[in-house]
């Protein structure tokens, strides 16, 4: 893999590289990001290469280069805001007034200039595909993914993660890590929708199928606990919810419309599960 310093061009749009790079390791992130780090870090951070490009009369372009160790956790620190489907840079990208993020392989970038100008948002994607470019080949999204049904999915909505607090950031469960989602887990969230029918499904991938027992029991007692053998309950709030165990997957469908909703996910879940297991 291509290191991040040999990834950052010289100079273009006449903005040149300004001063030394500065490069940030493992908890040394906290010194650079004050109150984001633990996003990085949680996703197993590896380091990040930062370089500030200058212009006169122009504002300065800032870019990160982060090594997030995979193409998985890459994904999932891009994803983790993500609000538009976008593949104009690398394997996955979103612009807002200013700033440019994508990822691509095992890397996540970022590449702001404040306040945007015409010829600072040109150099902003310029710089953005010449990165890009410089990382040889894609990486492979996370496996997990392919256990979400694809019917009505709302693919921005995809949220990967392996520590329980993003759950919480994304959809509130529990104080408590009550559904164990660690490191040695895989957890995606997402939104479906199809008409007046919604819902929001939360798949978990555990190690083996004693510690998805273990956590699906913890969930029904704290969360649950009227599920007994139906296949979904409605909830004080009107909504409908329902967990399923396949082998060690986890899958658990929230904030539905209607039970056939709930049923509907749980089965779609079930069958792609099963269908991995043939092909092991």
């Amino acid at each position: 893999m291509a290191s991040p310093y040999s990834l950052l061009p010289a100079e273009t749009n006449g903005w040149t590289a300004s001063g030394e790079d500065t490069v940030y390791k493992g908890n040394e992130l906290y010194t650079y990001i004050n109150g984001g780090a633990e996003l990085y870090i949680s996703y197993g951070f590896k380091s990040v290469v930062s370089r500030t490009y200058t212009r006169p009369d122009e504002p300065d372009i800032i870019v990160d280069v982060f090594d997030m160790g995979s193409s998985q956790d890459a994904f999932g620190v891009f994803a983790h805001s993500r609000e538009i489907i976008d593949d104009t840079v690398g394997q996955g990208s979103q612009y807002t007034t200013g700033l440019l993020l994508f990822w691509k392989n095992r890397y996540f970038v970022s590449v702001l200039a404040s306040p945007e100008t015409v010829e600072s948002k040109k150099a902003v994607y310029n710089i953005g595909r010449a990165v890009a470019k410089a990382i040889p080949e894609d990486g492979p999204l996370p496996d997990i993914l392919g256990l979400l049904p694809g019917d009505a999915l709302i693919e921005e909505s995809i949220r990967y993660f392996h520590h329980y607090v993003w759950l919480n950031s994304h959809y509130f469960i529990a104080d408590e890590n009550i559904l164990r989602i660690d490191d040695s887990t895989d957890a995606v969230l997402a939104k479906y929708t199809e008409g007046r029918a919604r819902g929001i499904l939360l798949v978990i991938d555990y190690p083996d199928i004693a510690a998805a027992k273990t956590a699906q029991a913890g969930f029904l007692k704290v969360y649950l606990p009227d599920l007994d053998e139906q296949p979904a309950v409605r909830l004080e709030d009107d909504t409908w919810a329902g967990c399923r165990r396949s082998d060690s997957v986890l899958s658990i469908v929230l904030n539905a419309q209607s039970q056939e909703t709930v049923v509907g996910l749980l089965d779609a879940v079930q069958t792609k599960v099963a269908e991995r297991k043939s092909v092991e």
